[in-house]
């Protein structure tokens, strides 16, 4: 079996914070594949973002001129999605990263994956069912979630697809 080696790093939101530490962790590791993951609150799947612009809605507008109006990934979050599906994960193929942190993530890394050679790809998960619970007795509010094993299992599978690995 191919090796996979896997580095993980939780970011704070801020824009300058970010753009420091991430683009040194990738210039640092040089990945051939990036899975960048964050939360939408509002879904009950997987969702396979296909797209970052060149946006950050924080306090004001933020938008680079400078650089790309946007990036589509040239990972298949069709195939993916279908894959995914077949596999009994909820997973969807989305267009729409958002505008704020997540969106802005995605566009960092596949500006940096245009100019070495990588691929990369924004995984949007929903609450798992544990966090959605909490979140039910604390906020009085109902959330989608999907339990923690599905969403790693999900996780995994984008992983061996991407890689071609035969589970």
């Amino acid at each position: 079996m191919e090796e996979v080696i896997l580095k993980k790093k939780i970011f704070e939101v801020d824009k300058e914070a970010i753009e420091a530490s991430y683009i040194s962790l990738l210039d640092g590791f040089q990945p051939d594949f990036i899975i960048n993951i964050g939360l939408n609150a509002g879904s009950g799947a997987l969702n396979l973002e296909t797209f970052a612009i060149n946006s950050l809605k924080d306090k004001e507008q933020f938008s680079d001129i400078s650089h790309p109006p946007g990036f589509r990934t040239f990972v298949d979050t069709d195939a993916i999605s279908e894959h995914l599906c077949r596999q009994g994960i909820p997973a969807i193929r989305s267009d729409y990263a958002g505008s704020y942190y997540c969106n802005f993530i995605y566009y960092l890394s596949l500006q940096w994956c245009e100019k070495n050679q990588g691929s990369s790809l924004f995984l949007h998960i929903p609450f798992t069912t544990k966090l959605a619970s909490d979140y039910c007795k604390e906020k009085k509010k109902a959330v989608p979630s999907l339990d923690d094993e599905i969403i790693i299992s999900g996780i995994k599978e984008i992983i061996y697809h991407i890689k071609g690995i035969e589970v």
